[in-house]
């Protein structure tokens, strides 16, 4: 999915009502006037210092209780950290809370596109453990709220690559699983492997970066396109490394590109 993007303290329902419903306490007046400052977070999460962003963010969720971009980018970087992390517990339980802060991001500001996008990102990684019913659903999740990032925001690149993996993912089901989907659970949204391809072609024109090239070329893959692909793996595997992640995508492009001979 997307780049380590695309890794617990519960924002629970005392505290949602809190926000939507208490008046402003005197602090969160005192604040109101100025936004955070988000510079020094983005860099260290764009670093892979998870740990150190998470803990800055939860000091700014505490200034700053009605900032939607605090939660989106809480919530982004829990999923950054259920990623890395070892405990199977302990990630599921990070991409749970990851999935409420991104909701909670979008009480606060239903007109955000990272908000959206957090959303998707989270609904995805939650749904790896869910059950089919639940899958399905959290499926249909992941691609209205991709769609509605890129409606709200057509730059944002992140958004276009987990459309893209998505449309991927739906298409790759096989006739008898479609069928199944559409028989019991009334179906998903309509998905190809074109449309995955235009999505992650656009992510590249807006942000050039490994992941992206991966996952095209993994594309081609199944649409039997080797050479499209080769090409792909070997433009991941010559660029320079960025993201922190980027090392690792690299080494996949080469292994699949081995693969192929």
């Amino acid at each position: 999915m997307m780049p380590v993007l695309v890794r617990r303290a519960a924002l629970g329902l005392g505290l949602l009502l809190g926000l939507i419903l208490a008046p402003p306490s005197a602090a969160a007046q005192s604040t109101a006037a100025t936004a955070p400052d988000f510079s020094e977070i983005d860099s260290l999460r764009s670093e892979g210092a998870f740990r150190d962003a998470y803990a800055r963010l939860n000091t700014l969720k505490n200034r700053y209780p009605e900032s939607a971009p605090v939660y989106w980018r809480l919530a982004l970087v829990q999923v950054d950290l259920g990623e890395v992390s070892e405990s199977e517990r302990t990630r599921n339980s990070l991409y749970e809370q990851s999935l409420d802060n991104a909701r909670a991001a979008l009480r606060l500001d239903s007109t955000d596109a990272q908000g959206h996008l957090a959303v998707a990102v989270a609904e995805g990684r939650v749904a790896l453990t869910a059950g089919t019913q639940e899958k399905i659903r959290r499926s249909r999740a992941v691609k209205r709220h991709s769609d509605r990032a890129i409606e709200l925001d057509s730059t944002l690149a992140s958004a276009y690559h987990v459309r893209a993996r998505w449309n991927r993912e739906v298409a790759d089901l096989g006739f008898f699983s479609r069928t199944i989907v559409k028989t019991i659970y009334g179906g998903l949204p309509d998905a190809s492997f074109e449309q995955a391809v235009r999505d992650f072609k656009t992510a590249i024109r807006l942000e050039d970066k490994v992941i992206h090239h991966l996952e095209l070329g993994k594309t081609y893959l199944k649409m039997d396109r080797e050479e499209e692909a080769r090409a792909e793996f070997r433009t991941a595997i010559n660029m320079n490394p960025v993201d922190p992640d980027a090392p690792l995508h690299k080494q996949e492009a080469r292994d699949r590109l081995d693969d192929l001979g």
